[in-house]
């Protein structure tokens, strides 16, 4: 499988913006997502599938995220988000996560940037289903004990070996905002909630849109929050000014 450089017309039509994940109990923001997008030619911005579907069975989805890592690193260092001890969150899917090379790729960016691992985090994105949990398990474990935070991206009571990988050492467990908006979704999203707490682990709500989403979300146990009713996803500058104020 060719582990090249992804194609040069992507990475020229990527932009990234970044969509703040507030704590529940205070409001401030804890971190912030990196978003992947592609911009068609007329400047709008397109869906993710352009971006995921490059990173899926393509044999570049980790030079992708290195180069969404980069370009991400670039703009935290331009924008001082240092000053705002701000962390950034980037999507890590399974064909990344199992590359051998991953674990050097990501020491050698942090010591070529200077960014500490822990401003560096990862949400385990499920594009492909883990059927190898061992070799996921030790790439799990490898990434916390060089000092980056992980989370569980879009759990389902569907996700294979889910509470398996929530006794591994990850930092947080994430519901889509579908399951957010299902309502017969909450029983799970209750429970679940309350394993992380028990377990010490953060759980986010994504597309939290109205205050009823965000009392309902509250009331279950949520601890964190991502959504319209926070904030959109932002240039780096919007969020420098969104920081500072």
């Amino acid at each position: 499988m060719n582990y090249g450089d992804p194609d040069p017309a992507l990475l020229a039509a990527m932009r990234l913006s970044y969509q703040p994940i507030i704590g529940l109990d205070n409001g401030t923001t804890s971190y912030a997502e990196v978003l992947a997008r592609e911009a068609g030619k007329n400047g709008e911005m397109r869906g993710p599938e352009a971006i995921v579907g490059a990173m899926t069975g393509t044999g570049h989805a980790l030079p992708l995220t290195l180069a969404i890592m980069r370009r991400a690193i670039a703009e935290y260092r331009a924008h001082n988000f240092a000053a705002a001890n701000l962390a950034l969150a980037f999507n890590l899917p399974l064909d990344a996560m199992l590359h051998p090379a991953l674990g050097a790729q990501i020491l050698a960016l942090c010591n070529a940037t200077g960014l500490p691992p822990a401003k560096i985090r990862f949400e385990l994105t499920e594009t492909s289903p883990v059927e190898d949990f061992n070799a996921a398990a030790a790439s799990i474990n490898a990434l916390h004990q060089a000092g980056h935070d992980l989370a569980l991206d879009d759990i389902s009571p569907g996700t294979p070996y889910l509470a398996a990988l929530m006794s591994l050492p990850v930092r947080a467990i994430k519901f889509s905002n579908t399951l957010v908006a299902d309502p017969t979704a909450l029983p799970f999203i209750r429970t679940m909630a309350a394993r992380a707490t028990a377990r010490g682990l953060d759980s986010v709500a994504e597309g939290i849109e109205t205050p009823a989403q965000l009392a309902t979300m509250r009331a279950a146990g949520i601890t964190h929050g991502q959504g319209y009713l926070f904030a959109h996803p932002m240039a780096a500058s919007a969020l420098q000014a969104r920081l500072a104020g």
